[in-house]
Parts: C-alpha cells; sequence; structure tokens
C-alpha cells in the first residue's frame, strides 16, 4: 500500500492510495476530508471538486489543521512522503489575524496493519504571541474540531443520518453518553466530568464510529459539543488568560472503530443525569418533518434530530391550550408595531434535488400592519472571495392580519438543484404589525426525499 498527494483545483490536494482511489482532500483553510475509513475499501480517484470542504460540504470526517477560533490564518501546508510512501505527513502553520496565536499541526495518515483501517496521528503546538494576557472564552483553547458530514443533519434529513451520540471517557475510565438534540447545550455537563491523558472521545451509532484519543497534553483536557452541527470541539482548559510565550502541545489520534470495538463502550455508558431545571428551561416545541401540531417538546434526555422554537414569553409563547384537534400552538403578542421573528432552531439542510413547502394553520386578534406569516430563508456558506453567507430572498405565505378563526398558509415551494449538497434554510412563523396571532398545523412537506445525498460533485 502506497500513499500519494496530488494537487487538484481550488487550491486543494487529495491523498491517494495508488491502488484503491482518494482517501482524502485538503483544502487551503486547513481541513481534511477524510472519505475512506479502510485501506480494503476502493474510492474514487477525484481530479476536481465543485465545492470546498465546510461543515455540510463535508463528505467524509472533517479534521483541522489549524486550531479552530485561534489560528485561522494558514501561513504554510505542506506533505511529504514517509517509509516509501507508506505513511503520508501533512504540515501545517497558521496564526491568528490579530496576532495573538500561532501554531504548528503535524498529521500523519498511515494504515493499522491489525484492523487493515486508516488512522491519523496529529501533534499540535500552539504558542500565544500577544504582548499581554488574551481573555479566553470560559478559559478553553480548541486544538481541533472533528465534524462526521452527516452527524449534523437534522430534520430534514434525519432518514439519512449517521450515529446518535457523542460519547466520553473520564479519568476514571467511565464513557457517558450524550445524545444527539439541538436544545440543551452540554457545556456544563461535560464541566462536571474529568478527563486526563488518554482521554477519548467520539460519535457513535455506526458500523464504524470516528474518535479522538489524546495521548499527551501539557494542559488539562476538555470537550465541547456543537448543539447544531454536533461537532466534537478538542479542549484545552487554562487557569486563566493565555499568557505570552505560553507554549501548549497535544499529541492524539483519530481513527475508526468498529461494532465489536464500540459496543462494549455503548453498553457501558451511563446516561446523562437530568434536572427538573433542565426539564423546564428546555422545554421548547418541536419542529420536524411532517405535520407538527405542537403537542409535543423536543427530547433532551434521547436522540432527537427535530429543530425546536425557543420560547421567549410574552413574545414567543407555547400555548398548549390553544389549537385544533387537541393540539397547541405558537402564541406571538406584540404591544408596539414591530416584526418579531420565530424560527426554528438550528436551521437545517435542505436535501439536494428536492422541493420543500411549508403550510400551517393561523388565527389572529386584532393584528394590525402587515400579519402573521411562514417564512423560510434559503442561504448557502461560501469561502470566496473571503468567508460569508449568501442569502436568498425569503419565500414568505400570504400574511393574515384583523381577528380571524383559523386560516390556512402556506409558503411557495423552494427546489433545491441536485448538485447543491449544501443548502441550509431557516424556518420562522412571523408577526408583522401589532397584536396577538398563533400558529399550529405546521406542515414540513419535502418531495422527493428518497432521493440520496450525492457523492462529492466531480466535473
Amino acid at each position: 500500500m502506497k500513499f500519494a498527494a496530488r494537487a487538484i483545483n481550488r487550491g486543494c490536494f487529495v491523498i491517494d492510495n495508488v491502488d484503491q482511489g482518494t482517501v482524502a482532500m485538503v483544502t487551503p483553510q486547513g481541513a481534511i476530508d477524510w472519505m475512506v475509513i479502510s485501506s480494503d475499501d476502493r474510492g474514487t480517484f477525484i481530479e476536481e471538486i465543485s465545492v470546498e470542504t465546510h461543515l455540510s460540504k463535508t463528505h467524509g470526517l472533517k479534521i483541522e489543521l489549524i486550531m479552530p477560533w485561534h489560528t485561522e490564518v494558514i501561513t504554510e501546508i505542506r506533505h511529504e512522503l514517509l517509509d516509501g510512501g507508506e505513511r503520508i505527513r501533512l504540515f501545517c502553520r497558521s496564526v491568528n489575524g490579530e496576532g495573538h496565536f500561532e501554531a504548528e499541526t503535524s498529521a500523519v495518515l498511515s494504515v493499522n496493519p491489525k484492523t487493515r483501517r486508516y488512522e491519523w496521528s496529529l501533534e499540535t503546538v500552539g504558542k500565544c504571541t500577544a504582548l499581554e494576557d488574551v481573555p479566553l472564552h470560559e478559559n478553553f483553547l480548541q486544538f481541533n474540531n472533528i465534524y462526521p458530514g452527516t452527524a449534523g443533519r437534522c430534520m430534514l434529513f434525519t432518514p439519512q443520518k449517521e450515529y446518535d451520540a457523542t460519547v466520553m471517557m473520564d479519568k476514571d475510565g467511565v464513557p457517558w453518553r450524550f445524545p444527539h438534540q439541538h436544545i440543551l447545550h452540554y457545556r456544563h455537563k461535560i464541566a462536571a466530568l474529568t478527563f486526563s491523558e488518554g482521554a477519548m472521545a467520539g460519535f457513535f451509532g455506526e458500523d464504524y464510529n470516528p474518535v479522538v484519543i489524546v495521548d499527551s497534553s501539557t494542559t488539562p483536557l476538555s470537550w465541547g459539543i456543537c448543539d447544531m452541527y454536533f461537532d466534537l470541539h478538542c479542549n484545552a482548559l487554562l487557569p486563566g488568560p493565555a499568557k505570552p510565550g505560553e507554549t501548549y502541545r497535544w499529541a492524539y489520534r483519530v481513527l475508526y472503530l468498529d461494532r465489536t470495538e464500540a459496543e462494549p463502550i455503548e453498553r457501558a455508558a451511563r446516561a446523562l443525569p437530568m434536572t427538573a431545571e433542565d426539564y423546564r428551561k428546555h422545554n421548547f416545541p418541536r419542529l420536524a418533518l411532517g405535520q407538527n401540531d405542537f403537542k409535543e417538546a423536543l427530547g433532551i434526555d434521547t436522540s432527537d434530530d427535530a429543530s425546536a422554537f425557543r420560547t421567549e414569553p410574552p413574545k414567543k409563547t407555547w400555548d398548549k391550550a390553544t389549537g385544533l384537534r387537541g393540539g397547541g400552538s405558537l402564541r406571538l403578542c406584540n404591544e408596539t408595531a414591530e416584526e418579531t421573528a420565530w424560527d426554528g432552531r438550528p436551521p437545517t439542510m435542505v436535501p439536494p434535488g428536492t422541493k420543500l413547502r411549508l403550510t400551517g394553520m393561523v388565527k389572529t386578534q386584532g393584528v394590525s400592519g402587515k400579519g402573521i406569516f411562514l417564512r423560510m430563508l434559503p442561504h448557502r456558506f461560501f469561502w470566496t472571495p473571503k468567508p460569508h453567507v449568501d442569502w436568498a430572498p425569503p419565500l414568505e405565505s400570504t400574511a393574515v392580519s384583523g381577528t380571524s378563526d383559523w386560516v390556512r398558509v402556506e409558503t411557495p415551494v423552494f427546489e433545491t438543484p441536485a448538485d447543491i449538497p449544501d443548502q441550509l434554510v431557516w424556518i420562522a412563523v412571523v408577526l408583522d404589525g401589532i397584536g396577538t396571532a398563533w400558529l399550529t398545523d405546521v406542515g414540513v412537506e419535502l418531495a422527493n426525499v428518497e432521493v440520496e445525498v450525492p457523492a462529492p460533485v466531480f466535473t
């Protein structure tokens, strides 16, 4: 088995198993898109790509060559073959645009001779280059961020989503299960655990489960789970601000566990303790593919890929007594003339080659102004000419004002071409004006949901 590297378009290069196909792609932003798990699996030799790796554009497992949040400007990225091509090493230097940090990451790709699966061995060295103390968000440094492209698919992608939980091993070797859901942020529950060298965390629920194992660290360790994409933040803890001249080092591996390796961990994993305050604080109506009558809350103690409407009374209230056929509703109330947009969080990716439409029943009481309506806000992320989000024109239903009994509304149909794998959309109910309005029986209708998510688009 021999590795080789080839430059392709958009400043990217690929790593090939010369006998089997492309194993991974590396972007000029320092992201590895690791697409093939085993050296026994034949891949496609990628010659050209149409989009670069970023979150929903990830087709395999995303690994960073930078320190996310801290050193996102690449100054050098290169590769070299080792042992006659049996291993390949990536090397990346990155800096903070404000001059606060610099980092060097080495990432070696090899094949485990026992499992025949690919593995990455990484070392990240970070240094505070500021002239004075640098405050850190909750005293976290982040030395990597691992993102499996299918983990972040919520709501419209639920039938195709992989992995249903993140599992973390504490310093005593006890695994803890964090079910994938989008509302309860696990920051404080993770902070209650202690991690040591040898710590492991990863994504579980499939035949092959990606994990990170930290072999050594010059700082105490912790983790973070994004409440939108479920990406795994590899965090280091500092006692206070980063000090000028401080250097930090982490050695870690990224690899896949098969079912025989993962099942004992999953069986031993403990459920997170949930409190009455957790349920009270995060009691929000769920928004899922299909019909929504707002009788149920999004689950925080089990895997639940729905979005949810976060309440903010008195403007945004879950009205469990007003609805149709015993259901509940979302009640919006404006005392002054303004636009109150109540969105389903997080936004959802829309599968390629599909048609999306929203329907619902609305009711109004003394509404002046534009009224209540449903809205979809399509958007996409682009790297060039600089990182930005492009927002498409909104798609809105007819607005209802005045005082009315239940009226049916629907948005125009939003069509996603088959060659766009990274389309997102915000779904919201909006009250523009003064008065009180209700929404219930929201239908999230997706046509051609059986269309498979395409592999990387080659031209």
